[in-house]
């Protein structure tokens, strides 16, 4: 009988062959992901927009339709379906990697309450962030410029989630709301997650998942609430045993953007326009605070009495 039949423990069952990238040390696995991620959907994405669009680069009602088209497909095709596959050449198991299964409902039911909870001290950390930093006696102008082009930036962001109608605002959703919350959490709560997991304990690898999920935004303003996003996150998908607690809080907080947007116009799209009374300012401040010191007993109560 051919020997090849057998594996290493005499079972007749075949030998299993390694993925290609089964032995790679989980850190620098997921610098290669994100480094293939971050060409795929930049630059092959980026290509396959400047050929769509041709000189006409410009988000205007003639192409905003295809804009959103082609960055749909993008993050399906350039970050779930890379995730996916470099999973499989890690050779890991997809559903215990991506932790496909139902989630513990309790856990489930507070994260909802605590990414819309957190909302407002997110909204009130970056306008007092802003208010700090460009009012510094040093580093203005250079701050002024790095703002200007991150706000240029943003201006096509606010172009893609304008709505006129109902229908468009449904499909603004899909874009904007629907495939982040399931490409972005497939590589950062499923591959990145999984590979720390791997090397430092849980509490570290949370930390560290949520912080590379802001850093891969590139937004050094955002930086902060991006962190505290990412943290809490990664810190839900744990604690529920199922990303698709990720992906559902996810979908909620970027949701109520758009919402925003589609009720108020582009001008709710951060805190730059906000114009307040000093007595506003402390009713801002006092409610960030207030929403920050629940958020915190949320975390609490999923950490030690739900999970």
């Amino acid at each position: 009988m051919d020997n090849n039949n057998f594996n290493i423990s005499g079972s007749t069952d075949p030998v299993h062959k390694k993925g290609p990238l089964a032995n790679t040390p989980p850190l620098v696995f997921i610098f290669i992901s994100l480094s293939v991620v971050f060409f795929l959907f930049q630059i092959v994405g980026g290509g396959i927009t400047y050929m769509a669009l041709g000189a006409e680069t410009d988000i205007n009602p003639d192409n905003v339709n295809l804009t959103r088209l082609i960055l749909t497909f993008a993050q399906f095709m350039f970050i779930l379906f890379p995730s996916i596959v470099l999973v499989m050449l890690q050779d890991n198991n997809i559903k215990e990697t991506f932790r496909l299964k139902k989630p513990k409902a309790s856990v489930f039911l507070f994260a909802i309450i605590g990414i819309l909870v957190i909302q407002p001290f997110l909204q009130a950390f970056l306008y007092y962030q802003n208010e700090l930093i460009f009012n510094l006696p040093f580093g203005k102008e250079v701050l002024t410029q790095l703002k200007d082009i991150f706000d240029t930036l943003e201006s096509t962001t606010e172009k893609l989630v304008a709505a006129n109608s109902f229908p468009e605002f449904l499909t603004i959703l899909i874009v904007i709301a629907v495939t982040p919350a399931i490409c972005e959490e497939f590589l950062f709560r499923g591959l990145v997650f999984k590979n720390f997991e791997k090397i430092i304990p849980a509490s570290k690898s949370i930390f560290f998942t949520g912080l590379l999920f802001a850093l891969f935004h590139f937004h050094p303003f955002n930086l902060i609430p991006l962190t505290v996003l990412g943290i809490f996150l990664t810190f839900i998908v744990y604690h529920s045993g199922s990303i698709y607690t990720a992906v559902v809080c996810h979908f909620i907080n970027n949701f109520i953007s758009a919402l925003a947007v589609y009720i108020y116009g582009t001008d709710a799209v951060g805190t730059d326009n906000i114009s307040m009374t000093p007595e506003e300012q402390i009713q801002f401040a006092v409610l960030g605070i207030l929403s920050l010191g629940i958020f915190i007993a949320i975390i609490y109560l999923i950490k030690n009495i739900l999970s």
